[in-house]
Parts: C-alpha cells; sequence; structure tokens
C-alpha cells in the first residue's frame, strides 16, 4: 500500500492488539435492526410466519427462523466497513415513496385476508427500507440476503403437484426398469406386495427449498456472478430432485423385497431421506468447489469514506415503513351495523317457506356471522335462496377462504359459466346429479353497497372499505333443481332474481 494515502481513506486493518472499530459497525447492526423492527412492527405477517415454522409439523419451513438469522447475518457481512449515506436524503423521494406504497399494500392484503400477499411483501418492505435509508450500492448487494427470505414463506407449495406427478412418473419407469411389476394409477402405486401412496409430503418439496437455499448462499459466499449463480441453483435442485425419487424407489424396492415388512416402510422413512438429501448435497458441493471462481469483484479491503449521517433519512424512511401498521392501529376494522343482502319477505306469484330447503346442496360459510336459507315455491317449481353475511372479516374469517364455498366439496361440478340475467351479473354453476336432476346455482358477491362477481375483487373491496369505513360483505345464492330440465330451472331464477335485495348495510363515517 502506498505510504501517501491519507488515514481517511485507508482501510482498517484488524490485528491482536486492534481495538474494535464500532464505527465500521455502524451500518450492518442499522441493517440488523431494519430486519428486526419490520418484522416487530409488521407484527401479524410475522406471527403468521412464526405459525407456520414452529407449529405446523409437517410444514416445508420449519427452516425458517434459521433462514432469518442466516439473512442477517449476510446483510452484516455485505455492509461491515460502509458508510452511512453521504448525499442529501431528499435528492430522491422515489425509494421512500415505494416504502409507503409497499406499507399500504401490505395493510390492504392483510384487511383482504390474502395471507401468502402480505407475507410476500415483507422482505420487499424491508429492502425498500434498506434502498431508502441506505442508497442504491448497499441496496444492491442487499438483493441477495433479502431475497433469501422467501425460501422461509409459505408459496412454494404451489409446485407441490409439479413435484408429486414428476415423482410418481420416475419411480414407475425406475420399477419398470428394474423389472418390479408395478400398476400405477394416479398417486397409488400397486405392487404384489401391497400399495403406495406417493402423498404430496412425498413430492419433496422440503428438499426443494434447501437445496435451492444452499445453492443460493453457497454461490453469495463465493460472490459468484449470475450464470454461475444459476448454475448452482439448477444443479442443487436436480440432485435434490433426484435423491427424493432414489428415496421413494428404495421404499418400494424395500416393500417388495421384504413383503412390506422393511424398517422402511413400517416404521418410519424421513430419516433416510435426509441421509439421501445430505449425500446429494455433499455431491453439489463437491461439484461446485470444482466450478472456477469468477466473483464479481476482486477481494479487496473496504475503504471507509468519512460521511455525514441524515437523520431525515432515518425519520422520513420510518415515517413510510410505519404507513400500514399505523393506519391499522388508527383505523381498526370495525363491525358492520347490518347485512346488505335480504331475501324478500313475500314475492308475488312465490309461497315462501320457512326454514332449510330440501335437496342437497350446501353451501359452506361456517365462519359467516349471519346466514339464510328459505325456499320459494311456484306451481311445482322451487327456488331456493342462500345468503351468508360478515359483518367484520379476520384471517380465518374470511368471505373467500379455504373452508368456504357456494357448494359442498364432494359436490360434481358440470359447468361453471357467467350469465347475464335480470340486469345483473351472476356466477352460473350446474351441480350433477342431485335425485336424477341436476342443480343450477346462481350467486354473486356484495360488499358495501357493490354487487361483485369475482372473490378476489369481493376481499379487495372489502379491504380498501375498511380504510374509511365498516363495510358488510356477503354471498347470496339462488338455486333451483333442473325439473323439467335446466331450461325450466334458469327460467324460474331468472324470474325470481331481480326480488333479490342487496346494498343495504354499509356505515361510513
Amino acid at each position: 500500500m502506498n505510504s501517501s494515502e491519507t488515514s481517511d481513506t485507508a482501510p482498517a486493518v484488524a490485528g491482536p492488539a486492534s481495538r474494535i472499530d464500532w464505527c465500521s459497525w455502524r451500518v450492518p447492526i442499522a441493517l440488523a435492526l431494519i430486519v428486526l423492527l419490520t418484522g416487530a412492527l409488521y407484527w401479524p405477517s410475522t406471527q403468521s410466519l412464526l405459525h407456520e415454522w414452529f407449529d405446523i409439523p409437517s410444514s416445508a419451513y420449519r427452516h425458517g427462523s434459521l433462514i432469518v438469522v442466516i439473512a442477517v447475518w449476510l446483510l452484516m457481512r455485505s455492509a461491515v466497513g460502509e458508510s452511512p449515506p453521504a448525499t442529501a436524503w431528499s435528492k430522491s423521494l422515489v425509494p421512500v415513496s415505494l416504502l409507503a406504497v409497499a406499507s399500504l399494500a401490505w395493510l390492504i392484503a392483510l384487511r383482504a385476508g390474502i395471507q401468502v400477499g402480505h407475507q410476500l411483501l415483507l422482505p420487499i418492505i424491508i429492502w425498500l427500507a434498506i434502498l431508502s435509508v441506505f442508497g442504491r450500492r448497499l441496496a444492491t448487494s442487499s438483493i441477495v440476503p433479502v431475497g433469501l427470505l422467501y425460501s422461509a414463506v409459505p408459496v412454494w407449495h404451489v409446485t407441490v403437484p409439479a413435484l408429486q406427478a414428476m415423482t410418481v412418473s420416475v419411480v414407475s419407469l425406475l420399477l419398470r426398469v428394474v423389472g418390479i411389476p408395478a400398476y400405477v394409477t394416479g398417486d397409488y402405486v400397486h405392487i404384489r406386495s401391497g400399495v403406495f401412496h406417493i402423498e404430496q409430503g412425498c413430492a419433496g418439496l422440503h428438499y426443494f427449498i434447501v437445496a435451492a437455499t444452499i445453492a443460493v448462499l453457497f454461490g453469495e459466499l463465493r460472490e459468484d456472478r449470475r450464470g454461475t449463480r444459476l448454475y448452482l441453483v439448477g444443479l442443487a435442485i436436480a440432485l435434490a430432485l433426484v435423491s427424493n425419487w432414489l428415496r421413494v424407489f428404495i421404499i418400494i424396492v424395500a416393500g417388495d423385497l421384504t413383503d412390506m415388512q422393511h424398517y422402511l416402510v413400517r416404521v418410519d422413512h424421513s430419516v433416510f431421506g435426509w441421509v439421501v438429501f445430505a449425500v446429494a448435497m455433499a455431491v453439489f458441493l463437491l461439484l461446485g468447489r470444482r466450478r472456477p471462481l469468477d466473483p464479481i469483484r476482486a477481494a479487496h479491503p473496504q475503504s471507509r469514506a468519512r460521511a455525514r449521517t441524515f437523520a431525515p433519512v432515518y425519520l422520513l424512511g420510518a415515517l413510510a415503513a410505519a404507513i400500514g401498521p399505523g393506519w391499522m392501529l388508527v383505523m381498526p376494522v370495525r363491525v358492520a351495523a347490518a347485512p346488505n343482502v335480504s331475501a324478500p319477505a313475500g314475492v308475488d306469484g312465490w309461497a315462501g317457506q320457512a326454514g332449510s330447503c330440501r335437496g342437497r346442496w350446501r353451501p359452506q360459510y361456517p365462519a359467516a356471522d349471519l346466514t339464510s336459507k328459505i325456499e320459494f315455491t311456484r306451481g311445482r317449481q322451487a327456488v331456493c335462496f342462500y345468503s351468508a353475511t360478515y359483518l367484520s372479516q379476520h384471517q380465518d374469517k374470511e368471505l373467500i377462504g379455504y373452508f368456504s364455498s357456494i357448494y359442498d366439496p364432494d359436490s360434481e361440478v358440470v359447468s361453471s359459466v357467467v350469465r347475464q340475467a335480470a340486469g345483473r351479473t351472476v356466477n352460473e354453476i350446474q351441480l350433477g346429479s342431485e335425485t336424477a336432476a341436476d342443480r343450477i346455482v346462481w350467486y354473486a358477491y356484495v360488499v358495501g353497497e357493490r354487487e361483485i362477481r369475482r372473490g378476489i375483487e369481493a376481499q379487495l373491496r372489502y379491504a380498501l372499505g375498511t380504510l374509511h369505513g365498516a363495510p358488510a360483505s356477503s354471498v347470496y345464492a339462488i338455486s333451483a333443481p333442473c325439473r323439467p330440465d335446466c331450461a325450466a330451472a334458469r327460467a324460474a331464477l331468472n324470474d325470481f332474481l331481480p326480488h333479490v335485495r342487496v346494498g343495504m348495510g354499509t356505515v361510513h363515517r
């Protein structure tokens, strides 16, 4: 090093007797605090993630807490020796504006009950906070550490059907190769000694996620270029999939050779799976280390520039990040004063019948605050009116949710279309074979005073409505059996639909 360099630009050299330069740790500590404080500020998302990581035994995301620790360490590692921003914060308000928008979007996703939506926004909010406070250079080096958090967000289960189908196909092929007679139907593999069900848990999702995470971490530690990182991720995922296929194949072979009495069949095969996966990852590390290093930047000590900190940077970033949680506290979800859908007390030409409707049609809205199911008859034609109203919504109590449906999950859906009738737009489904006759169901959603056809739109409109009021949200449906045919059922529904009243029950400040 040239001895003429000034102390302002010379890197600090640590030695056995050196004192810790705490100033060089201001930025790394600040980055760690951004992650931790964001998790605390957006507690509903953090709480839902903690539930997934610790309370669900079969979850593929139980490594989530470790991922957070690794991500924070990578952030601090990449920022050691960096200085606080040396340019005026007022140069660009775009990052702060994006942070405010993301915070508000988080609140809307939370109010709409879209859990994966507000969970996915959490790493984005963390990264935008880093960008707002520390600028583009540090935000760029933070992309991978922050992006690593997505391996702990329960969104990857969307790949399970594809992983499961690949496992079934490959295993059936391997069984044919080794000459074991097998009959595969759906997810079931029939061999001479018994039947194996390749369930969703056998798809290898956990191995898939962990392998990809290891590859990303490996590439980050080596500071590889983008092409090398993609190669490493592809290699790790391929080895993880192969290890899972071999695991399932070996278990089936063991069952065939021992008449289903092998330990892996009768007792447990999860530990065996992780052993096979560990061997695959050892192969990955050996192959990965053989890949030549092609770092993005040459390794050299980071220099520290003398810089001033600007309190407005931190203040403005904190205010932008607090918009969503702050609004949640100031304007909590309130209970609507009245339902916004009702059936008429009486309809000319129709006879009303109190109580439930005849037939096997059973809408599923178990968490609704109010439900109604009434049958009206006109001659031999019957129309069943159903409504479910939510005076307020929260997680696990939603108009559109996992346990909510306009028909029983075991029902046979013959067709599903959109229909214009009586000046309204409704969804139509035809349910099959109900006492030798199909059933036509027309339904729509109502939020406040607006009638809506799509469920996701209904949830978003409810979330937006809670920002300034207390809207009721409902689903209504009318149905009729296809007697003597479905055309007659549609005609009866068309005559009855105008009598369904909507749009009463929204309260505003």
